[in-house]
């Protein structure tokens, strides 16, 4: 079973760096208001510098801790060098997912330290000191600001560089930063009776947009936390550790109550009339994955991490396309918006199913029973 699972990852990771536009794209182009539906032209492959790509390098970093793999710390480097020759877009949240990754290669410490500088004395700053979530506008060189808000993507796409830059560089400020932006974000996305995250946060309005708990979202979380605390080891006081841990603990047993007959999540979470969307459930699946390898979740999960794992690898063409995928999604000023996002090919939804795969291949218990 491990061989068949490594030819998967082979086919993802292929089509990954391969990856084509989509199929109806001249129609979307046209579309009044493509943002709406999910339409980022830069989402789609591996040819930009935003966040889709910086999960993609995130998931052929992952691959790094199976020796089946080779290394793909060369690529890494190569793209990185190109985007720098093309000129790197405008520094906001989105654009500094691919730091995660390439902070660790050779020739990157002044890049990497140079965008550290600017999160932690530059970025935008939301009331109590949130990370504002700015994006990328619809060229690299202009920014959505998004003032007042945060969201849940950020956890991911910035305070884990964040966390793994203050451990690198001994820094006890981005140490505490990294983990006071957990604790925020946790607060005021959190709800506690269902145990899910909203998508966002607005200081300025005081609401949660439509109150959505957006499978994506939530799975950023699942999938940041077990690698946050990892990395930060000793580095949390124990209050914080306990904050932080309990509150996944309790987001992934209210997820497992959600996942859906097919073994996916529906994207909105509690909605069965909205699709499973495979991203999200791969991300979900491998953060509960990876919190058992830590010894943050006992074994009992296994069960609904199999059906996603099986579901996940149904949704994967023969020339390694995962399908099923939501496209770029911003938050929604109703529930139904989040019903209304295209199903594309992406370069997150390759790596997010990479990630997952090769968190499968750490665990030999579960390639004893998948049947693909």
């Amino acid at each position: 079973m491990k061989e068949d699972v490594c030819k998967a990852v082979r086919k993802i990771t292929n089509q990954l760096l391969h990856l084509k536009r989509p199929n109806n794209e001249e129609s979307l182009k046209k579309a009044e208001d493509g943002a709406r539906i999910g339409y980022f032209p830069r989402d789609f492959g591996m040819e930009e510098w935003d966040w889709p790509q910086g999960v993609g390098l995130y998931g052929l970093r992952n691959l790094a801790e199976n020796d089946e793999f080779p290394s793909y710390d060369v690529f890494s480097k190569n793209w990185a060098e190109e985007q720098i020759r093309r000129g790197l877009p405008l520094k906001n949240i989105n654009t500094t997912a691919p730091m995660l990754t390439l902070m660790d290669l050779e020739d990157m410490e002044e890049l990497a330290l140079q965008w550290m500088n600017w999160i932690y004395h530059h970025s935008p700053r939301t009331k109590e000191n949130g990370l504002q979530h700015v994006t990328s506008g619809d060229t690299k060189d202009e920014l959505t600001l998004n003032e007042g808000q945060i969201w849940i993507d950020t956890l991911f796409m910035v305070v884990l560089f964040m966390g793994k830059m203050g451990i690198e560089y001994k820094q006890a400020d981005w140490k505490k930063e990294a983990a006071y932006q957990f604790l925020l974000h946790i607060r005021y996305l959190f709800n506690q009776e269902e145990s899910l995250f909203y998508h966002g946060w607005d200081f300025e309005n005081q609401h949660h947009f439509s109150g959505a708990f957006w499978c994506r979202g939530n799975s950023w979380f699942t999938l940041a936390v077990p690698e946050f605390i990892n990395m930060m080891k000793n580095n949390l006081e124990e209050e914080t550790y306990i904050s932080i841990v309990s509150t996944y603990k309790a987001q992934v047993k209210r997820l497992v109550e959600l996942q859906s007959e097919n073994g996916l999540w529906h994207t909105l979470l509690d909605d069965s009339d909205s699709y499973t969307e495979v991203s999200g459930s791969a991300a979900i699946t491998a953060g509960i994955l990876k919190g058992i390898r830590y010894g943050l979740l006992d074994s009992d999960y296994l069960n609904a991490c199999r059906k996603s794992i099986y579901a996940v690898l149904k949704n994967i063409s023969e020339d390694g396309t995962v399908l099923n995928v939501s496209a770029g999604t911003a938050i929604g000023k109703e529930k139904e918006d989040y019903k209304k996002i295209i199903i594309a090919p992406t370069a997150y939804g390759q790596a997010l199913a990479i990630v997952l795969l090769s968190e499968v291949l750490q665990h030999e218990v579960l390639l004893s029973h998948i049947q693909l």
